[in-house]
């Protein structure tokens, strides 16, 4: 009877040891290379104003906020591309984190920007959030946020 005492206290302890690592889990800190290399051609497609690799790379639901703080959805933001009132070259990106939460992934960063953003001009640094969703394999980007970082 004490060995099966002692068995059931075990057996709980390690129990409780394996919930609590499972729950302690960090994000991943590095994204797959399949993200890394879908985040590469959306840059390149922004400064290029690629609108058919942007179409693919953003979701159908993508929603974008500016630096100016207009939120546009996916055909507003693609008509802006199309029209030249949106222009953008990325001069640096700095600090950036990937954090993959299954098929979510969040990046975040600093930015220096040229360019324009709905006709206005945008050039400057800021920080930026990106929420990418792994889709049938394909990695899209659902949301994105750019937010000016402010001059002290």
């Amino acid at each position: 009877m004490r060995k099966l005492v002692s068995l059931a206290t075990l057996s709980c302890v390690l129990l409780s040891v394996a919930l609590a690592q499972e729950a302690a889990k960090e994000p991943v800190r590095s994204g797959p290379p399949a993200l890394a290399d879908r985040f590469r051609a959306y840059r390149e497609a922004i400064a290029k104003r690629d609108l058919t690799t942007l179409d693919d790379i953003w979701a159908d639901d993508y929603t974008f906020t500016n630096p100016h703080g207009a939120f546009l959805n996916k055909k507003q933001r693609l008509e802006n591309l199309r029209s030249a009132h949106t222009q953008i070259e990325p001069v640096a990106t700095e600090d950036q984190d990937v954090r993959v939460y299954g098929d979510t992934a969040v990046i975040t960063g600093r930015v220096t920007l040229k360019g324009k953003y709905s006709g206005k001009e945008a050039s400057g640094h800021y920080r930026s959030i990106s929420v990418w969703v792994n889709q049938q394999g394909r990695w899209r980007l659902v949301a994105n946020q750019l937010t000016p970082i402010a001059k002290h």
